[in-house]
């Protein structure tokens, strides 16, 4: 079968344009599974921050006080069960967990309602406190359900960025053979016509023009510098797409890496982010003998802030706070949100002199930098807990542990304070 100039170039370029059209629909099947991925871990972190501020109420309120409000509960609680009704399109393992937590949040929301029934007057504390732990209990269940929610999500995003590199390695690999091939039969195809065309020189000495038979019609000869012209504006698009969403991908992922790891609120590190520099910092003191403080910070009177001012005045205050640290630290440390309204500071390479020395640089810039609120000033202040590095402490929860029992005691001794955890190697 004899096919035309024409037909070989028809083909190729109808190949090219299946293997473009095929490159740019996995770039937006791509997209649209990994948006989908980060719609998951969107709701998995959802879930996650709801729980964690239930846990926070149940922790910090005397739920038994005949004068205890459910308001604050029940509005939580609305915004979690909330949640649960609005997830996004699940996969048959999320979607189990999901089941669960539905159920969770019904016995949670049981539970809570037996504890609040006329408050168990008649009940003994042993009986309370089981109730509250059971509490606590059942909101940590859900917490670490949407937790694997959102860990599945990130899987499924990894895999997702995985299997769609390899499908358009695989895709410009044959892209690359099929433009070989076809340049190969055409360079034949043009070597046969340029040697006819020698030939029909070398037989015209005369210098006479003559017409040339050829192969192929002359016309298409003529054509082949254009084609190939089109054919090379075609394979370098494809070439641009293919850079382009290399860095779209790129891109997405540095934002997601630095959604995980920054709190949506105060723009600082997480706690997620916390405890992979903290436990970074721990190990290289460890291993370096080195010196390393920790201080935690709490709010004082922080539920009066937002009692009284109202909760976007209170993010106002943590974002606040959150401003004035970071100008008191040295480059070398790392700011991060604890929770609520707590936040830690690591200072890596620094005694207790040193954390004793910034405790006291943020307090008095705050002290100095208040917020107004219509006119008015609003002073705020915290209670600071330092604890350093010593040999009892063999994990980092336990030196995290020291600092919070250290910002305790600077709430008991009356808020405003900075109070040192004292350790047998500080005298």
């Amino acid at each position: 079968m004899n096919i035309s100039l024409l037909q070989r170039i028809f083909f190729f370029a109808l190949s090219c344009c299946f293997l473009f059209v095929l490159l740019v629909g996995s770039v937006i099947w791509s997209s649209q599974s990994l948006d989908l991925a980060f719609s998951r871990d969107n709701y998995g972190q959802q879930l996650t921050n709801q729980t964690n501020k239930l846990k926070q109420l149940v922790a910090n309120d005397n739920i038994y006080d005949s004068n205890y409000s459910l308001h604050q509960w029940q509005s939580l609680q609305l915004k979690l069960t909330s949640l649960l009704k609005l997830s996004p399109n699940l996969t048959v393992q999320q979607h189990t967990i999901q089941i669960s937590l539905q159920s969770q949040n019904e016995s949670l929301k049981s539970l809570f309602t037996l504890i609040n029934k006329n408050k168990l007057k008649h009940a003994s504390e042993a009986i309370k406190k089981h109730l509250k732990a059971r509490l606590m209990i059942q909101l940590e269940a859900i917490r670490s359900d949407s937790l694997q929610l959102s860990a599945i999500a990130k899987k499924d995003i990894y895999n997702t960025m995985e299997s769609e590199a390899l499908f358009i390695i695989s895709v410009s690999i044959a892209s690359i053979l099929a433009l070989l091939l076809g340049a190969f039969s055409l360079t034949n195809i043009v070597r046969k016509s340029l040697n006819e065309v020698k030939r029909a020189f070398e037989e015209n000495s005369g210098g006479d023009y003559q017409k040339i038979k050829l192969s192929h019609h002359s016309q298409e000869f003529d054509s082949i510098a254009e084609a190939f012209n089109h054919m090379n504006e075609k394979l370098s698009e494809s070439t641009v797409s293919l850079t382009m969403m290399k860095k779209i991908v790129e891109d997405r992922t540095h934002v997601l890496e630095q959604l995980s790891n920054t709190d949506p609120l105060t723009k600082v590190a997480n706690r997620r982010a916390l405890f992979e520099r903290a436990n970074m910092e721990f190990s290289r003191a460890i291993r370096n003998k080195s010196k390393l403080t920790l201080l935690l910070l709490d709010c004082d009177l922080f539920k009066k802030v937002n009692d009284e001012f109202g909760h976007l005045f209170g993010d106002e205050v943590l974002t606040h706070i959150c401003k004035i640290c970071d100008q008191e630290i040295r480059d070398i440390d790392f700011l991060a949100r604890y929770g609520g309204e707590e936040f830690i500071i690591v200072l890596p390479n620094c005694d207790i002199a040193g954390g004793i020395e910034t405790a006291n640089r943020i307090q008095h810039s705050l002290a100095k930098h208040c917020l107004s609120m219509d006119g008015k000033a609003i002073s705020v202040t915290l209670s600071i807990g330092i604890c350093m590095l010593n040999e009892q402490h063999k994990s980092l929860d336990e030196l995290i542990n020291d600092a919070d029992k250290a910002m305790y005691l600077a709430k008991e001794n009356g808020r405003n304070r900075i109070e040192v955890l004292p350790s047998p190697n500080l005298h």
